[in-house]
C-alpha cells in the first residue's frame, strides 16, 4: 500500500470541559481540609476574595442592602437542610449567578454567565463601563483595616507557651546514624556503615531480596519488580522505552503488541548477551541473579549457589568498593545497635540477635531458626520433631520461647504519627429525626473582598451612566476612551472578579451535592444507625445515584476520602457501600456486616479449640446467612485473620 498525504474530513464527538466545569469536579472530590488548603492558596492569588468574621459578614450584609437595595437576596446557609431546602435556597450554576455577600449590580459588563474578559473587544460595553480611573485609592481604602509591623507594648502581642510544643520524634534512620557516629567505625568502615544504615527498613530489616539487590545495583525498578513500580501503563511504556534504547534505533511503538513478560525477557538477552528462547525460560530467580553477576563481574556459576544473604555481602562490597569480609564486619557493629536485632539480613537472624542479646543459649532453638523456621511458622510441630529427633514437647518451648521475641524491630522507632480525622459531614439525631450538617470550615467565610467589591459596583455605575448619555447623543469629554495599561488592569480586575464567583459558586454546589448523597446514604442505612453494623444493608453506588438523579461517577467523587461522624462512630462514606448475601428470609444482607459478626466470633472462641472456617459457616447459616466456607476464607483474609491452626494456642 502506497503512502502519501492527503486531507480528510471526518466528524468526531469530544468531550470538552469548561474550565468551571473542571473546577467544580475538583473541588467535589476533595475533602474538607483538602478545600481549605485550596482557598488559602486561591485568596494568595485572588486580592478579590477574603475572609469573613461573623460580626463582619453581618456588617457587610446590612451595609450591601443599603446600597445595592435592588440585589438579590444572599443564598442560606445549607447546613442541616434537606433536599427540598437545598434546592429551594441554591439552583444548578447554569440556572443562577451567585455571589454569598451580595450580587453586584453589573448592569452591561456581567450578564448570568461570566464571560471571558479576553474576548471582549475595545469598544464593548465593559471596556465602557471601566473608562474612567479617576479612583482615589486612598479614599476607598480608608475603611479597610490596616495591620502594624512595628514592635508594639508586651500586650499587644500573644505570648506563646512554649510547654505546648513538642520536639520531633527521631525516626530510625537518624536513630541509628546518630548511634553511627557514635560507634567505633572511622573512614571507609564508616561509609560503608551508612550505606548500610541507609538501606535498612522500616521493619528493621536490611533487605536480602534479589530484587532490591539489583536495585542496589542500579537495575530499574520497572524491570526487576514492575509490580512495585507504579500504574501497568507507566511500567510497560518505560520497559518499551528501554528495550528501544537497548536495541539502538527501534522504536517504543514497535513493541506496544507484546506481552509484559515478553518484553522483560527481550531486555534481559539485550543485557546478559543471550539468546531470546534462553532468557524466555529462565525462572525470575536465576535471570535476577545473572542481572547481579553481569554487574559484580563476576560468573554466574560462583554467586548460583549463594544465599540471599551472603549474596547481599558481595552487593555492599561492591557499591562501597570494599571486600565481602569488611562489610560482614561492619555489619556486626550495627548488629549491636539498639533496637536488638537491627540490621538483620532476614527474620532467621533477627530472631538470632536477641536470643544471643538475652544470653539464650539452646542448640536445638538454633538448629530450627538455621533449618527449620517456615515449619515452625506453621506450628508443623510434629515434622520438625521428626525430622531433628527430639520431643514435640520442646518443640513447642523453643516456639513460647520465639513467640515473646519482636520479628520486627525497628517498628518500635518508625512510628507514624497519628493522622486525625476530620469529619465533612455530621449526623445527629435530635428529637427524634436524623439532621445533616455539613463541616464547612473555611469555605463558610469565604467572600468577595467589600472594598474591590464597591469599587467595581462605581465602575459599573459610571460605565452604565456614559453608555445612557451616549445614547442619549451627550458628549462628555471627561470620559475619555481607556490606554493600554488601564485596558490590561481592567481585564485582571474582570478576570480575578469572576474567578471569585465561579470559586464560591462552585463551593456551594459542592455543599449542596455533599448533603444531599450523604443524606440519601443515611436514609438508607437508617438501620445502621439505630442498631449497629450488624444491620448494615448491600448497597451500590447506582442505588444512591437514581435516589439523587445523578452520575455514578459524581456519587463515588463525593463519597472518596470523605468522612461523616454519626451516633455510631466516624466512617468513610464509601464504607456504606458492599455487596450483599442472600438471607433465609429472601433479604440481603451487607458483606460488612457478615465480616462484624466473623470477627466477634473469632474474638470469643477458645483459643484451645480455635473455630475452623467450616464451622464459621455453619454458625452464620443458624444465623440466617446463606454463606459457603470458602466465602469465609476470603471475609477472613480480608479481615487479615490467622486460620485456626495458626490461631491455637500451644
Amino acid at each position: 500500500m502506497a503512502l502519501s498525504l492527503q486531507q480528510v474530513q471526518k466528524q468526531t464527538q469530544r468531550l470538552i470541559m469548561t474550565p468551571q466545569m473542571q473546577q467544580s469536579i475538583q473541588l467535589l472530590q476533595m475533602n474538607s481540609m483538602d478545600l481549605e488548603m485550596l482557598i488559602r492558596d486561591e485568596m494568595l492569588e485572588n486580592p478579590f476574595l477574603e475572609m469573613s468574621d461573623d460580626e463582619e459578614a453581618t456588617a457587610s450584609g446590612a451595609e450591601d442592602a443599603v446600597d445595592a437595595p435592588d440585589a438579590e437576596p444572599e443564598v442560606a446557609e445549607l447546613s442541616g437542610l434537606s433536599d427540598e431546602a437545598a434546592q429551594d435556597t441554591l439552583t444548578t450554576a447554569d440556572d443562577q449567578d451567585f455571589d454569598r455577600e451580595s450580587v453586584v449590580d453589573t448592569t452591561n459588563w456581567e450578564t448570568t454567565e461570566p464571560s471571558d474578559p479576553g474576548n471582549q473587544s475595545e469598544g464593548s460595553e465593559e471596556f465602557s463601563n471601566f473608562a474612567e480611573n479617576d479612583v482615589d485609592w486612598g479614599e476607598e481604602f480608608a475603611d479597610s483595616d490596616t495591620v502594624s509591623t512595628g514592635s508594639g507594648t508586651r500586650e499587644e502581642h500573644e505570648e506563646h507557651d512554649f510547654t505546648t510544643y513538642t520536639g520531633a520524634s527521631e525516626s530510625l534512620y537518624d536513630s541509628l546514624l546518630r548511634q553511627l557516629h557514635l560507634s567505633i567505625l572511622a573512614d571507609h568502615n564508616f561509609e560503608i556503615g551508612k550505606f548500610i544504615v541507609g538501606n535498612i527498613n522500616n521493619d528493621g530489616y536490611l533487605d536480602s531480596n534479589l530484587s532490591t539487590q539489583c536495585l542496589m545495583l542500579g537495575y530499574p525498578a520497572e524491570l526487576v519488580e514492575p509490580e512495585h513500580a507504579g500504574s501497568v501503563e507507566r511500567v510497560d511504556n518505560a520497559l518499551r522505552h528501554l528495550l528501544a534504547k537497548l536495541r539502538r534505533g527501534e522504536r517504543p511503538e514497535a513493541f506496544a503488541g507484546m506481552k509484559r513478560r515478553e518484553v522483560v525477557a527481550r531486555i534481559g538477552a539485550e543485557i546478559l548477551g543471550l539468546s531470546f528462547d534462553r532468557v524466555n525460560a529462565m525462572k525470575e530467580d536465576e535471570l535476577l541473579r545473572r542481572f547481579i553477576a553481569r554487574r559484580l563481574k563476576r560468573d554466574y556459576e560462583d554467586i548460583a549457589d549463594l544465599s540471599a544473604p551472603d549474596l547481599l555481602l558481595e552487593t555492599i562490597a561492591f557499591r562501597t568498593n570494599a571486600t565481602a569480609d569488611q562489610v560482614f564486619d561492619v555489619l556486626e557493629v550495627i548488629h549491636d545497635f539498639e533496637p536488638t536485632g537491627i540490621g538483620a539480613r532476614d527474620l532467621g537472624e533477627c530472631l538470632r540477635l536477641q536470643c544471643e542479646e538475652q544470653g539464650i543459649r539452646n542448640r536445638i532453638l538454633y538448629q530450627i531458626l538455621d533449618d527449620h523456621l517456615s515449619d515452625l511458622q506453621q506450628k508443623r510441630f510434629r515434622e520438625i520433631s521428626r525430622a531433628i529427633g527430639v520431643p514435640e514437647d520442646t518443640i513447642v518451648e523453643v516456639f513460647n520461647t520465639l513467640s515473646h521475641l519482636d520479628p520486627r524491630p525497628g517498628r518500635s522507632k518508625s512510628k507514624e504519627e497519628v493522622q486525625y480525622i476530620t469529619p465533612d459531614v455530621y449526623v445527629k439525631k435530635i428529637d427524634g429525626k436524623y439532621l445533616y450538617f455539613l463541616n464547612e470550615g473555611d469555605a463558610g467565610r469565604l467572600k468577595v473582598a467589600a472594598n474591590y467589591r464597591r469599587l467595581m459596583a462605581q465602575k459599573a455605575k459610571r460605565g452604565t451612566e456614559a453608555a445612557r448619555l451616549h445614547a442619549a447623543g451627550v458628549r462628555n469629554g471627561s470620559i475619555a476612551a481607556p490606554t493600554a495599561d488601564e485596558k490590561e488592569q481592567i481585564d485582571y480586575a474582570s478576570e480575578k472578579y469572576k474567578s471569585a464567583i465561579w470559586l464560591i459558586r462552585n463551593i456551594e454546589k459542592r455543599k449542596s451535592t455533599i448533603l444531599r448523597v450523604t443524606e440519601a446514604i443515611m436514609e438508607y442505612q437508617k438501620e445502621f444507625l439505630e442498631k449497629g453494623i450488624e444491620h448494615l444493608r448491600p448497597l451500590t453506588l447506582r442505588d444512591i445515584a437514581e435516589r439523587v438523579g445523578m452520575h455514578e461517577s459524581t456519587i463515588a467523587r463525593v463519597t472518596t476520602k470523605k468522612y461523616v461522624e454519626t451516633p455510631r462512630g466516624i466512617f468513610e462514606l464509601k464504607y456504606f457501600f458492599s455487596s450483599g448475601l442472600e438471607t433465609d428470609d429472601g433479604d440481603a444482607a451487607s458483606s460488612r456486616s457478615i465480616k462484624e459478626l466473623l470477627t466477634q466470633m473469632i474474638e470469643a472462641e477458645d483459643r484451645r479449640r480455635p473455630l475452623s472456617d467450616q464451622k464459621i459457616a455453619d454458625m452464620l447459616r443458624k444465623k440466617g446467612f446463606q454463606i459457603a466456607r470458602r466465602t469465609v476464607a476470603k471475609y477472613r483474609e480480608q479481615l487479615k485473620i490467622l486460620p485456626a491452626k495458626l490461631r491455637k494456642d500451644v
